[in-house]
């Protein structure tokens, strides 16, 4: 009796709709799972409670020249050794977890062992659906919501991040941004141009946090795909990070050719 009832249920889901984050009544269908099952210096693992973006991922892989896989967080909750799989895990929330505590947890697990955890929108949205479980304690998750809400209302970043996160970074935005305080030893790095917090992060970089997300599902826009390669980078996910931006490059060659000239002119 129990299995008929258990087998109902998993054909009648996707029947109805679920109320997002984003505040619409969509279908819950569930996206194959993506991955590689082969371990490669770089590779990410993108993991959201929403389904895939293929062409979000291609996007961040171009920039990463790493694999970027896709695991369905609202089917089931990746294990410990799955994530181990991978340099660096992102996630961010729509629909809801699987269940957002395990998926908390092993998240923290794999901090522990010296993966580099990147979360998103609405992560610390506790008025819709969110994450939980140790990843979001004062000892990993670099920030807090004192409200448990989301602006909802877009702005443009102020283009004052300093760290590697913002290395070539210059101009992204995005109507879901969580309302946040740092909390801990969690330091901010780049705000919206409304004061919100863009980017924070754990100091030794293992935990991130993005505060929006270049998804197609959010319909953010700009530099996003560089943010997250950036900051998957600057916990150690990646063998470097993966540009020195456009000005950067520039003045680098500057210099370059005006020691070269000088290094002529004596001789």
């Amino acid at each position: 009796m129990k299995k008929t009832l258990l087998f109902l249920l998993i054909m009648i889901t996707p029947l109805f709709g679920e109320m997002t984050n984003k505040g619409e009544d969509r279908e819950l269908v569930f996206s194959p799972n993506v991955l590689s099952g082969t371990r490669a210096p770089g590779d990410m693992l993108y993991c959201p409670s929403e389904a895939d973006d293929a062409g979000y991922r291609a996007a961040i892989a171009a920039l990463t020249g790493s694999a970027v896989d896709y695991f369905d967080t609202r089917a089931a909750t990746p294990t410990l050794a799955e994530l181990q799989n991978y340099d660096c895990v992102y996630t961010w929330a729509n629909f809801s977890y699987f269940d957002n505590v395990a998926m908390g947890d092993v998240l923290a697990d794999y901090v522990d062992g010296g993966g580099t955890v990147v979360l998103g929108a609405f992560c610390t949205y506790t008025s819709g659906s969110f994450l939980s479980g140790r990843i979001m304690t004062v000892g990993y998750n670099p920030v807090v919501s004192p409200t448990g809400s989301n602006h909802f209302l877009s702005s443009n970043y102020a283009g004052d991040g300093t760290t590697a996160i913002h290395n070539g970074v210059t101009a992204y935005e995005c109507l879901y941004r969580d309302i946040l305080v740092l909390q801990g030893a969690g330091m901010q790095d780049g705000s919206y141009l409304d004061g919100e917090i863009a980017t924070a992060y754990r100091p030794d970089f293992k935990v991130i946090y993005t505060n929006g997300s270049g998804a197609a599902a959010l319909g953010c826009t700009g530099d996003w795909p560089e943010l997250i390669a950036n900051a998957c980078a600057a916990g150690g996910g990646l063998s470097s990070v993966p540009t020195m931006g456009k000005w950067g490059l520039g003045i680098f060659i500057g210099l370059f050719v005006l020691g070269g000239l000088f290094f002529i002119k004596r001789k």
